[in-house]
């Protein structure tokens, strides 16, 4: 009835008040959403404090300029926008991104209308690049949550930082990979959050090591941790992907416990294979967009624990500063809170470039260019496991005395070679005896993997 009648702000909130009044039915709780639910006590206190973007409300008259006198705006008016109109030359083909060379340049022009759109806030030029996500998550992680939904976010760093912000306080315990992506740690640590490695294989993150690091932490009498940060393909640094069956292991353990997921995976799109026995040209072993999957928590996710990170950094460039996030509508909502004060979701620039341009380059070749020159150069020097997926390459060396990092800078200058310290992806001082790991990437030109590896 409220839709024959009501404009679009007025339903939205009716909406929430309805799913706020099932979830509370749901829960067999009364009294306010914000302490009944389930879905709330997942969240931080920030989240919990946060009043919501009050421009939600505003936006769909802000978008009929023609039709609506719009005098809430706080930005300079179109016509003194400095930008008129852009054009942007393109590499031709992945083959050019690949290996720096090909075809001869595209063009690819933005419109007038569009290049007024990029220079305004977030919400105004994420229409079509939004819209691209959407189907496009659909179709590969084929959410089983009917109410799901995506954010634009200002890159995997940003997104990383604000699902801290989502689900952790100052003092919580969040369990994470035993070496992990070396920023994420610094972050956590930063938030006051206390960091629980769980141990690995070759096959990624460890059911049962999952559920131990859970039961020492009871046994020790500490808190229950919050949520899950996990990294599951391409992992960073290790190059591991999960096995598809430890999705719904993982998703039951941190279910059962009442914990949330942090799906990291900026690599997803990296799964290059180059672990076969395959050759290295093999396009046919590089996932495209249709074998991307099967799963990924948010495919398993039906009781929204969910928050799911995607970016374009690791796909065309990282100066872009944007990806998604993706998971429970609740989850999603609460992402956007806090990036309506922090990011504001991304470079709206970026936004129409990227909803005009949508590729994908391969790393398969480099990996194997990389290990072809640790055969060569390290072998009995160092061990490692051929990656999967990413862009990292993860050496345990041999043999070796214990070295402090700046010790291994001053080895690096001497020798004109850059790789990271494993020490810098190691959640404790003691995990795995970090320091004598290092951690490669195969995105530098082919024909200097020798020369580094030597």
């Amino acid at each position: 009835q409220a839709a024959e009648v009501a404009g679009e702000a007025e339903l939205r909130r009716v909406a929430a008040e309805v799913r706020s009044a099932l979830n509370a039915l749901a829960t067999g709780e009364d009294g306010p959403p914000e302490k009944a639910t389930r879905a709330s006590a997942q969240l931080s206190t920030r989240v919990r404090r946060q009043p919501d973007n009050p421009f939600n409300q505003l936006l769909p008259l802000m978008r009929n300029p023609q039709r609506n006198v719009v005098l809430c705006s706080g930005v300079p008016p179109d016509t003194i926008f400095p930008l008129q109109r852009l054009e942007l030359t393109l590499k031709d083909s992945t083959s050019s991104i690949a290996r720096g060379s090909g075809h001869e340049p595209s063009s690819l022009a933005i419109s007038e209308a569009s290049t007024v759109l990029a220079q305004r806030y977030a919400p105004f030029a994420w229409g079509s690049l939004k819209a691209w996500i959407e189907d496009h998550v659909r179709a590969v992680h084929k959410p089983r949550s009917l109410d799901w939904s995506v954010a634009m976010a200002a890159g995997s760093m940003s997104s990383v930082d604000l699902a801290i912000g989502m689900f952790l306080d100052p003092g919580d315990s969040v369990l994470v990979e035993e070496f992990t992506f070396l920023a994420a740690i610094d972050a956590f640590r930063a938030a006051g959050v206390r960091l629980v490695p769980v141990r690995g294989d070759k096959d990624g993150l460890m059911p049962s090591e999952l559920q131990a690091a859970l039961r020492a932490e009871l046994e020790a009498g500490r808190p229950r941790p919050r949520a899950l940060y996990v990294i599951p393909v391409g992992q960073n640094p290790l190059g591991t992907r999960l096995a598809d069956a430890r999705y719904d292991e993982i998703y039951d353990v941190c279910r059962q416990n009442g914990m949330s997921i942090i799906e990291d995976d900026a690599y997803f799109y990296q799964q290059h294979n180059a672990n076969d026995n395959g050759d290295d040209g093999d396009l046919s072993a590089v996932a495209g967009l249709q074998g991307l999957g099967p799963r990924s928590f948010l495919s398993v996710d039906s009781e929204g624990l969910v928050l799911r990170l995607d970016s374009f950094s690791k796909v065309l460039a990282p100066g872009f500063r944007l990806g998604w996030v993706s998971g429970a509508k609740h989850l999603v909502e609460a992402y956007e809170k806090l990036a309506y004060v922090s990011s504001q979701n991304g470079c709206s620039l970026s936004m129409v470039c990227l909803g005009a341009m949508l590729s994908h380059w391969a790393l398969r070749s480099r990996c194997r260019a990389l290990l072809r020159a640790c055969s060569a150069h390290l072998t009995g020097a160092a061990v490692w496991e051929a990656p999967s997926a990413g862009m990292f390459l993860w050496l345990r060396l041999l043999h070796v005395r214990d070295f402090t990092e700046n010790e291994l800078v001053t080895l690096m200058e001497e020798h004109k070679v850059a790789v990271l310290p494993g020490s810098c992806c190691a959640v404790t001082d003691s995990a795995g005896d970090g320091q004598h790991f290092l951690r490669v990437s195969y995105v530098a030109p082919e024909d200097t993997y020798d020369e580094g590896m030597r």
